[in-house]
């Protein structure tokens, strides 16, 4: 999937049009709701990454028709010749980037929702270097040696 771009629009509109939550009617009644649960941007001034996590429901004569879904969208946002734009992912898809919150592995259980489980694992590896490097940094600020 290639790059979509909106003129005009500013990265704060563009991660709110990005984690807008949805509703949608099938031609049997059913309802569709789309909501986003959880979302951050981390990242710099011209590109980053948009952490999402949504849940989707079925709804009938309002009763649920069926499981619930979930997933973990990673968005990559980027500034280019004055526009803002984005290239959508989700876990399935194995995006090579792993800064995508812990918690967010938590709101997304593989047992129950499915998803990447060798991405996940790269995640957590992703977090847990990081946690060295500060602790790391921190050791060697106050002249104190980790070995």
């Amino acid at each position: 999937m290639g790059w979509l771009y909106t003129a005009g629009i500013s990265r704060r509109d563009l991660i709110a049009v990005n984690t807008a939550n949805f509703e949608g009617t099938k031609e049997d009644g059913t309802i569709i709701k789309s909501t986003c649960l959880a979302h951050c941007y981390r990242g710099g001034v011209f590109s980053g990454v948009l952490w999402s996590v949504w849940e989707r429901v079925f709804i009938k004569d309002e009763q649920p028709v069926e499981q619930p879904q979930r997933w973990i969208m990673c968005d990559l946002l980027r500034y280019d010749g004055g526009e803002w734009g984005y290239k959508d992912m989700e876990e399935s898809m194995q995006p090579y980037f792993y800064s995508c919150p812990l918690g967010y592995l938590q709101l997304v259980p593989l047992d129950r929702f499915g998803g990447n489980a060798q991405w996940r694992s790269l995640v957590k590896q992703y977090h847990a270097r990081s946690t060295e490097k500060r602790l790391a940094k921190k050791a060697a600020k106050s002249g104190r040696c980790l070995m």
